[in-house]
Formats: C-alpha cells, structure tokens, sequence
C-alpha cells in the first residue's frame, strides 16, 4: 500500500470531523456569526414589534431546537426574529397554552406534546 496523498489525509480529516460533529458545529457557528454581522449592520434604534403570538410560537421552536440539540439553528431564530435577550420560561408557556405540566411532559418540548395532543384528537 502507497503512500497516503494529501488529498486522500484532508479526506480522512473532514470525514472525522463530520463523524464527530465538529465540522457541523464549526459550519452552524459560522452561520451564526454572519447573521449577528447582518443583524448587526441592519438594526435599527427602534426595531419592529414582535406580535405576541409570533413570541409565543417562536419559543415553542427555540424550545424544539434546544431539546433536540440543533443550538445554532436556535441562536440564528433568536437573532433573525429579534427576540435574543427575550426567553419565556416555560411555565409562561404552559400558561399561555393551558398545558399541564406534570413528570411526563415536562422531560420533551412543548411542541411535541401539542402536536400529540392533535394527533389524538383527531
């Protein structure tokens, strides 16, 4: 056996850092980084209001996203919709949606429990 080229030594190395996550995190840090440029750039003193019904399904999504692992994903949401600082606690959440939480649900995001609960009811 040859050799290793050094195309075939950045193969192995990207291909270790895909099985590790790395190169994903690297990828989603990056992308993060460019929307706070772009927001950055583009705020303006008064930005607009956030209706409260979008806050409410914007958390629902942030909550999804944070559970499930997908944290820059989440942190680009949170920039691109304005809401970076703003974090509703999920009993506000639970309140606002008539959930009651017990053991059981309060381990998966409310997103997966709302949408079982219509798979249920219809």
């Amino acid at each position: 056996m040859g050799d290793a080229t050094e195309n075939d030594l950045l193969d192995a190395i990207k291909e270790s850092l895909e099985k590790d996550g790395t190169l994903g995190r690297l990828n989603g840090e990056i992308r993060a980084s460019v929307m706070a440029i772009i927001n950055r750039d583009f705020e303006s003193p008064d930005p607009p209001k956030v209706p409260d019904e979008t806050k409410l399904i914007n958390e629902l999504i942030r909550e999804y996203l944070a559970w499930n692992g997908y944290l820059y994903t989440e942190k680009i949401l949170s920039a691109e919709s304005g809401q970076k600082n703003e974090r509703l606690g999920r009993d506000v959440l639970t309140t606002k949606f008539g959930v009651m939480d017990d053991s059981k649900t309060a381990k998966i995001p409310l997103l997966y429990y709302i949408v079982s609960a219509f798979q249920n009811f219809y």
